[in-house]
């Protein structure tokens, strides 16, 4: 049904009111009823009944001069559009609560008659009979609709050429920028400014001093309404929040069932899995985070007709490592770790762990560590897991020998005499440690060498000063072990740290680590008394600094962006080429055009380039991942290429019965 309403657009220049069409969404619409989140795309495709071929094709009908700009021929005329590949989605989390304005970009194969000459009578030429040529050609076109993720209505696109659509918050893509699912994309230095900007808008007072947020009081001021509540005895649901209207079934302190009605915008707490009021506290504003980032999300599946898509549940259940992160992981790996940005502002969070080390002489030793981490948990009010992992992220990896479990059992505190290079620790369970002795040589031959023996969660050298044993009892480390670790253990590098996460019963649901949370995968570090030590240490500070040089001077252009990464690291076209099993006229020909997802994957492995360096490699190269097969194992693939070779991944693509990244890449590619 077609009606015109008043919308607000939020520019830079601020809010500007404007009247549009607007279409109310189907109630009855082909999307599955499967359990998996849906896309902008798809819902405007399937709810909304949008056909963006005949939507182009009629402003270029409509508007030819716009056209002709678009495919950068002025005296070009009837346009038609030969093909229209997938749009990427950009939009903002800083945009009015009424309407949410979105934007597919598409590059699309444009078929137009140009002039190519003027006709020769007679030895003259003729002004009035101008040659045209039937030509094709590449146009990228910006398509912006404003969707009411409130009141289920979508308004006609405005469409215009891409370089000439006027610039705004979204054109310009700089802060709270949002993905196909209208999720935030969020690097690890957004987190601060994400806080900055709830903690401004609902909690001044925390960002003026050290100041304890009271997650209650919070939840008051976001307009949520907060209870506590039980849910079945073998439930492992800590807190979960409500977008619509839901039947809820919970039981009294008497063990009876009742079922109840609760409204939008509601969280339940449960009382049995919230034991402490840290831990209260600290799920209360997991749900305030997911308002703060996930509510656009929510209000776009709620369009699909589908009512699972209406809460989100926070739980508790034994850690496991996905291989890769869809929407969901990616939304509970956000709303996990934003809260501790909110609890533990940054700057004053800082300002104290330095204030508190002063008193302890500026020593990072374990029991200094260890006494901080207590302070800030009793001054903060949160957790001592969130305060230590706080500590770390703050520039005080020291933290991480200090409450410290292995297989769900408290180690002793350890630490190192000199510096303790971040992103590295030297405890590892013996699962992960099975799991890394398959994927390591190095590791495998350190471990068969004989000389190290596992204690207390550590590979440690099988000598004195470091293993002692007592009146027949079992070794143990020394005191000196454990306040020299990087002398006599093995090291292993952090990789990402993953959330358990899962869409089941079409719940999306937080699963935690029962006690250390953000406990890792492992790679092998160096063991102790090498040079690999040193080397390692050095590469380290090393290829941060070149990583930060390039997130910082990144070209607009995608071919000048993977020549600048040549440059750094010192490699040529040859070399780049060989490593990717190809010909250097197909690299050249790829930087020469525009390059597909699997090319792009294909340099980030053959490179070893860090992911978030990849994933703006894609976003420059126009491309976006979708949720599909092919497009998920892609994105696991530009998250490990430390573990990976060109070769390796083209041999994964054909057991999963896909198309190799590089065979046949001397082949024409498609515009």
């Amino acid at each position: 049904m077609r009606t015109y309403g008043v919308s607000l657009i939020s520019t830079q220049n601020g809010i500007v009111p404007c009247i549009v069409p607007f279409y109310t969404a189907e109630v009855n619409n082909s999307l599955e009823r499967g359990s998996r989140p849906y896309t902008v795309v798809e819902i405007l495709r399937e709810v909304f009944n949008e056909d963006f071929e005949k939507a182009i094709q009629l402003y270029m009908d409509s508007c030819p001069e716009g056209a002709a700009v678009a495919i950068g021929e002025k005296e070009a005329k009837e346009c038609k559009l030969v093909r229209l590949g997938e749009p990427k989605v950009e939009s903002s989390l800083r945009q009015p609560a009424c309407t949410t304005a979105v934007d597919l970009v598409f590059v699309a194969v444009v078929e137009a008659m140009v002039p190519v000459g003027k006709a020769i009578i007679g030895g003259v030429e003729a002004e009035q009979n101008t040659v045209m040529k039937k030509q094709r050609f590449s146009a990228e076109f910006r398509m912006r609709y404003l969707i009411g993720l409130w009141d289920k209505r979508c308004s006609a696109p405005m469409i215009a050429p891409n370089a000439y659509f006027p610039k705004d918050l979204i054109t310009e893509q700089k802060t709270a920028i949002t993905n196909q699912y209208l999720l935030p994309i969020m690097y690890s230095e957004d987190y601060g400014k994400a806080a900055q900007r709830m903690l401004s808008r609902y909690y001044p007072e925390a960002l003026d001093g050290v100041t304890p947020v009271d997650a209650w009081e919070l939840a008051k001021r976001m307009k949520l309404e907060v209870r506590r509540v039980r849910f079945e005895p073998d439930s492992n649901i800590q807190g979960r929040i409500y977008f619509d209207w839901t039947v809820v079934r919970t039981r009294d302190e008497h063990g009876q069932y009742h079922e109840e009605k609760i409204q939008p915008m509601t969280v339940l707490i449960n009382v049995d899995l919230c034991p402490t009021p840290e831990i209260e506290n600290s799920t209360i504003v997991h749900e305030c985070c997911h308002v703060f980032l996930d509510l656009p999300f929510f209000k776009l599946q709620m369009l699909s007709g589908k009512p699972f898509t209406s809460f989100t549940s926070r739980k508790i259940q034994k850690r496991r490592f996905p291989q890769t992160n869809g929407p969901i992981d990616w939304m509970e790996l956000q709303a996990e770790k934003l809260p501790a940005y909110i609890l533990m502002e940054e700057s004053n969070t800082k300002r104290e762990i330095e204030r508190l080390l002063t008193l302890r002489n500026g020593v990072r030793s374990p029991e200094n560590m260890n006494w901080i981490m207590c302070q800030l948990a009793q001054i903060f009010k949160v957790t001592r897991s969130m305060a230590k992992y706080r500590m770390i992220e703050l520039g005080y990896p020291e933290a991480e020998g200090i409450f410290a479990y292995i297989d769900n059992q408290h180690i002793p505190d350890y630490g190192c005499a000199g510096t303790w290079e971040r992103g590295f620790t030297y405890a590892i369970s013996l699962s992960d440690a099975g799991a890394l002795l398959r994927e390591s040589k190095e590791f495998a031959a350190a471990l068969t060498s004989g000389r190290y023996v596992y204690l207390e969660g550590h590979f440690c050298l099988d000598e004195e000063p470091y293993v002692e044993q007592r009146y027949g009892q079992l070794k143990r480390l020394t005191s000196y072990a454990r306040h020299h670790i990087e002398e006599c253990c093995i090291s292993f590098s952090v990789q990402g740290r993953y959330a358990n996460t899962a869409y089941e019963d079409a719940q999306a649901a937080r699963k935690t680590p029962v006690k250390d949370k953000y406990q890792s995968r492992h790679g092998l570090g160096a063991e102790p008394e090498t040079k690999e030590r040193v080397k390692e240490n050095t590469l380290f500070a090393q290829d941060s600094r070149v990583w930060m040089k390039l997130r910082m001077m990144m070209p607009d252009n995608i071919a000048d962006a993977v020549q600048m990464i040549l440059d750094e690291k010192g490699i040529t076209q040859q070399e780049l080429s060989m490593r990717m099993g190809v010909s250097r006229a197909a690299l050249r020909k790829w930087c020469g055009r525009r390059m597909s997802l699997k090319h792009i994957v294909a340099i980030c492995i053959a490179l070893d380039v860090r992911a978030d360096i990849g994933l703006e490699l894609v976003r420059l190269a126009g491309n976006t991942f979708l949720n599909n097969k092919e497009h998920n194992l892609l994105l696991a693939m530009l998250y490990e290429t430390k573990d990976l070779t060109v070769a390796r991944a083209n041999e994964i693509m054909r057991q999963e019965k896909l198309e190799p990244l590089t065979e046949g890449m001397d082949e024409e590619i498609a515009v």
